[in-house]
């Protein structure tokens, strides 16, 4: 670009001169209006040197094709108002930056700051905006500090609070003037704990707080004290504000769901837990001992079964994955609790294994079938029963001492197989299982009765009640009979419902061989095969 033509440089900067002029005025007008906003100048400066430097580079390559006449191109006029509004608005810039916040015109003439107003929505002074973005940052930063901190302390499994309470436990732990992270916070509130120190024990745990940590015996700590120091309710209304904002914490749920007054609702609460966080051990802990506080007032199948389902899923999850005490800090208290549970839970295998059984003995009779109901669970409502019916929904009612009544029947029933169902209603108005009970009505039956054991021949003998079913009291009838053969070398005459003594029988399964004929021999019915066993 050595001996540039003078005259075509100067065409050139002539022709732009105009351009340029109306650039930088209206260009400055706006940067003055719009100041606030940023420094617009300086970026149109950095711009137009960006675009000079792009069109001088044209001009060289046209330089080299075209000779001389490359200043009467485009390029050249790129270049040339490229140039001039890098300098106009390279003045402006460092105009602009030593005058007033809002510019020149906004500030010197009241219609210009109007209209800066209403473009802009500068309703502010800028003053003021400055001194918002500079509170706004240092929240972002301070929240910025207070996530690290979180990460931080869920990263290295907090080794560090498990350490500073350990100092706690040993007596060697020490006020913190200016606490900054949740171990400093969890530190002072034990240690104002343990100086009767309450109101500033709740503030150190509120700070603790702060940090939205999953451990569980901080809040427990907490609400105690609000509990002992400002009253339930209090205590009530600021776990609910915790668990409100953060909806998402079984922690939280927990905490606050331990601080309702009805039990059923506090069950109901816990349950509701168990099954969004089933992987929640204090969620299964607290359930547990809401149901052994239940069991103090009624020991019943269905909460034996429901405790023991609680405290079985609580022990699996801490074997498999530290369900329960990952969430305490302090270890040496969920390992307690977990011992207690424990302790509690052995002490009701035997109740759990027998409370909420049933044994159903059935006796046939020539004019019916009776039953008699063994159900091992104190504090029952109503006995239900039916017959082929699996639905159960008739009581057996009350007897003279006002419970329900054991005994059911007697119920006549044709020859056949039958099924008995029965259920019960507990103290706690809880429906039991539905229990079962199949039986033959036979149309000649026999019921073994054992007697114990002859020591000088070491048998068993035993009586039969026999009858034949329909017939009535008066009817008499000829009984053959044999044991484990179907020889029928015995007999007998005996009424519509009699009995038959057997001795030297040894222990096990027998069958007896039975058959009836009517007195004046009008009627033979079949033989029957009636299976007993001697114990």
């Amino acid at each position: 670009m050595q001996n540039l033509p003078t005259a075509a440089v100067q065409k050139a900067f002539l022709r732009a001169a105009q351009p340029i002029a109306i650039i930088g005025a209206v260009g400055g007008f706006i940067s003055d209006i719009i100041q606030p906003l940023g420094d617009f100048a300086l970026w149109i400066a950095v711009l137009s040197l960006v675009v000079a430097i792009g069109s001088f580079i044209w001009i060289v390559q046209l330089r080299r094709r075209a000779g001389e006449e490359v200043w009467d191109t485009v390029a050249a006029g790129i270049f040339v108002v490229a140039v001039g509004s890098f300098v106009v608005f390279s003045i402006w810039t460092i105009v602009f930056s030593a005058g007033p916040e809002r510019g020149y015109l906004a500030t010197n003439v009241p219609a210009v700051g109007d209209l800066q107003a209403q473009l802009l929505g500068l309703q502010k002074d800028v003053t003021e905006i400055k001194e918002t973005t500079t509170t706004t940052a240092t929240r972002v930063a301070e929240s910025s500090d207070l996530q690290k901190a979180q990460a931080t302390a869920q990263a290295q499994g907090f080794a560090d609070i498990q350490k500073q309470f350990a100092q706690l436990q040993a007596g060697q732990g020490t006020l913190i003037t200016n606490p900054q992270t949740p171990q400093e916070w969890y530190s002072n509130a034990r240690l104002y704990q343990l100086k009767g120190d309450t109101a500033n024990a709740i503030k150190a745990y509120e700070g603790y707080f702060q940090f939205n940590l999953d451990y569980v015996d901080p809040y427990l700590e907490y609400s105690d004290l609000l509990k002992a120091s400002e009253g339930i309710v209090r205590a009530r209304e600021k776990m609910d504000a915790y668990y409100n904002a953060n909806k998402n914490s079984a922690t939280l749920d927990l905490a606050a769901a331990r601080l309702l007054d009805d039990a059923n609702a506090r069950i109901a609460r816990y349950v509701a837990i168990t099954q969004r966080a089933p992987q929640f051990g204090p969620a299964f802990y607290e359930l547990g001992a809401e149901y052994t506080r239940a069991l103090g007032a009624s020991k019943t199948a269905d909460l034996l079964t429901k405790q023991g389902d609680a405290y079985t899923k609580l022990f699996q999850l801490e074997k498999d994955t530290q369900g329960y005490t990952r969430f305490f800090i302090d270890k040496s208290l969920a390992e307690k609790n977990l011992a207690e549970a424990q302790k509690i839970f052995d002490s009701l295998v035997q109740a759990r294994n027998v409370t909420g059984t049933a044994t159903i003995y059935v006796y046939q009779y020539n004019d019916g079938m009776q039953f008699i109901v063994a159900l091992a669970e104190a504090g029952i409502k109503k006995i239900l029963f039916d017959i082929d019916n699996p639905k159960p929904t008739r009581e057996t009612g009350m007897n003279a001492a006002g419970f329900p009544n054991p005994t059911i029947g007697k119920i006549p029933l044709p020859v056949g197989k039958h099924t008995l169902y029965v259920q019960y209603i507990d103290a706690n108005d809880v429906p039991s299982q539905i229990f079962e009970k199949e039986f033959d009505v036979r149309q000649v039956y026999a019921t073994w009765n054992q007697q114990p054991l002859d020591f000088s021949t070491n048998l068993y003998p035993g009586t039969f009640a026999i009858g034949v079913t329909g017939a009535t009291f008066e009817q008499f009838f000829k009984y053959k009979w044999s044991i484990d053969s179907d020889a029928l070398d015995n007999e007998m005459l005996g009424a519509a419902m009699g009995g038959i003594e057997v001795k030297g029988l040894k222990a096990g399964d027998h069958v007896l061989y039975l058959q009836a004929i009517a007195q004046d021999g009008s009627k033979t019915y079949e033989v029957e095969k009636i299976p007993f066993t001697v114990k």
